[in-house]
């Protein structure tokens, strides 16, 4: 019973810190989107183009934008499923032990 207590403490002790790696890694994702954004405004500001080629710079980096965040909202929905059924079967194995 100890072991199993130890066991269970130690893959609680791996999972927080796989659970904090990937928050750090949606982070990242957030702050470079962020940052391709502000970019983006910046040289938009600074660069003399005509009208169809400020439209055209603006259209090509939203679907660059609109894609990274889709790519980060699918790995986020991806891992909170991960989570949920994770949390799941240790919920069942505990009833398990219970009953």
């Amino acid at each position: 019973m100890i072991y199993e207590d130890d066991e269970t403490l130690t893959e609680h002790d791996a999972d927080a810190a796989a659970d904090r790696a990937e928050s750090r890694g949606s982070a990242v994702a957030l702050a470079v989107l962020a940052g391709a954004a502000i970019g983006a405004a910046v040289a938009l500001m600074f660069a003399p183009r005509s009208g169809r080629e400020t439209r055209r710079v603006i259209r090509t980096g939203a679907e660059g934008l609109r894609e990274a965040a889709g790519d980060v909202i699918d790995d986020t929905a991806e891992r909170l499923g991960r989570e949920l059924r994770r949390r799941r079967r240790e919920v069942r194995r505990k009833l398990d032990r219970m009953g």
